[in-house]
């Protein structure tokens, strides 16, 4: 009876097998068209969403069907590697038709390392779509490569606490530093977040070292903690228990799609911001060239870009999931401000330092790179480290009124960018000599905060 059993088992295993391949080849005849082979480090949702609305598109346009087959390797870091291993063991082609992702650097090396195919698109997608802003590309000048979405940061505001307690909206990274906002502004620490690094270094090289560690210092006294990792601040605000916090646009977009736009909003500073392109491009030897150039065209195209911008229930928009992230086309946010995830365009003409129009700022990325652990050092030891120190003499000097002048004295930076340098080719180097040094900065800087709220409090208010 059980050698009944099993081979009855056995049989069924394989009928049902069978029915499963002749379902599926069923399928595929059906379907007919091609397959374009896509490597992303995107989410499900937005495979989904794009997959969907380019199959609809494709069909409509025309009049053939394709397939979509999406593979994913992990984080952007893991799909470079593959690709490059892939063209190390393949040189000519890895089977492989599109990247989509993975930021804008790794694009520009795998130009160089000739990994890339040519793609030539009409003015009618390209007119829409600027060649770059503030210094930074958003589409290869060459035509292999282009960006599709962009990212930045900014500032997520709760309009509900804002409004209730009767606050400033802050509109600028120096909004953030006004005694105004005294235990409303929510950061986190750099040393933990690469996102809230670049917003600080944003800073510092926006508004040089002097008056950048001036608005970094008065942000950090004006919120009551900071938080460990970079989802710290925006989640503090969305409870309630801040107004104010910054970070990248993807968790502002998230919180406002989940809270609504009536409650939360997501600004960029209006002083100047930096946007950075996440892109797509065609691999070298893809045995479907013009497929993947039809692709590139969708997601470039009006029906494309509206799905990162539009709600979920708009006839143009996503089906299922918010995609949250902003269109690379500049006219999208003048013709359809009511789905904007931004309180104003990221294109806008005010990205200028101090309001000089003539001095658009550009971050120095190759900079920001060699002396992140530095400045991240020295944020830590003079801002975070010793926060409660720096928050006595913050609110002693609201108190007795001299916010202003006492902001100057907390905020002078502990070292000179010509120091920085300095460190960064010497002691830095000696993993003895670099906590040595940390501990120094954190003990001067507790010493000074004390020392300063101890003058103020014998002062009489004014």
């Amino acid at each position: 009876m059980t050698f009944l059993r099993l081979q009855f088992s056995i049989t069924l295993f394989f009928f049902l097998l069978f029915l499963t391949s002749h379902g599926d080849a069923q399928e595929n005849k059906s379907t007919g068209g091609q397959t374009l082979s896509i490597i992303t480090p995107h989410t499900e949702s937005i495979r989904q969403e794009i997959g969907l609305k380019f199959s609809n598109w494709y069909q409509e346009r025309f009049k053939e069907n394709i397939k979509l087959d999406w593979r994913n390797v992990g984080g952007s870091s893991d799909t470079i590697r593959f690709i490059r291993s892939e063209f190390t063991a393949k040189p000519n082609g890895i089977g492989l038709d599109i990247l989509f992702g993975c930021g804008v650097d790794p694009y520009f090396d795998l130009k160089n390392e000739k990994l890339l195919e040519h793609c030539l698109l009409s003015e009618d997608i390209l007119a829409p779509i600027p060649a770059d802003n503030q210094g930074t590309l958003l589409r290869d000048p060459d035509g292999f490569w282009y960006g599709v979405t962009i990212a930045t940061f900014g500032i997520l505001n709760n309009l509900r606490v804002q409004e209730y307690n009767h606050l400033l909206q802050p509109k600028s990274w120096k909004d953030l530093a006004l005694p105004e906002l005294h235990d409303w502004v929510a950061i986190s620490d750099p040393r933990n977040s690469g996102s809230m690094y670049t917003m600080m270094e944003v800073i510092l090289q926006g508004y040089g070292w002097e008056e950048g560690w001036r608005i970094l210092t008065g942000m950090a006294a004006n919120s009551t903690s900071i938080g460990r990792y970079a989802t710290d601040a925006p989640r503090l605000t969305a409870l309630g228990n801040t107004a104010s916090g910054i970070c990248i646009d993807f968790y502002g977009f998230t919180q406002v799609n989940a809270h609504g736009k009536t409650n939360m909003i997501f600004t960029i500073p209006e002083d100047f911001s930096i946007l950075s392109p996440d892109c797509i491009a065609i691999l070298k030897g893809t045995e479907h060239l013009q497929e993947a150039q039809r692709f590139i065209e969708f997601v470039l195209s009006d029906d494309g870009q509206k799905l990162w911008m539009f709600p979920v229930g708009t006839s143009e928009g996503p089906v299922r999931s918010a995609l949250l992230r902003m269109p690379i086309r500049k006219d999208l946010y003048s013709r359809y401000p009511q789905y904007s995830p931004v309180q104003n365009s990221p294109f806008h003409e005010s990205n200028a330092v101090n309001g000089n129009t003539n001095s658009i700022f550009t971050l120095d990325n190759d900079l920001a790179y060699k002396r992140r652990d530095l400045v991240c050092g020295l944020i830590g030891a003079q801002l975070i480290d010793t926060h409660p120190e720096l928050r006595k003499a913050w609110t002693e000097a609201i108190r007795r009124g001299k916010a202003e002048e006492t902001l100057t004295r907390l905020s002078k930076p502990l070292i000179t960018e010509n120091e920085l340098q300095t460190l960064l080719q010497n002691e830095w180097k000696d993993p003895i000599q670099k906590n040595r040094i940390k501990i120094r900065w954190q003990v001067e800087a507790q010493s000074r905060c004390r020392a300063i709220r101890k003058e103020l409090r014998q002062q009489p208010k004014t």
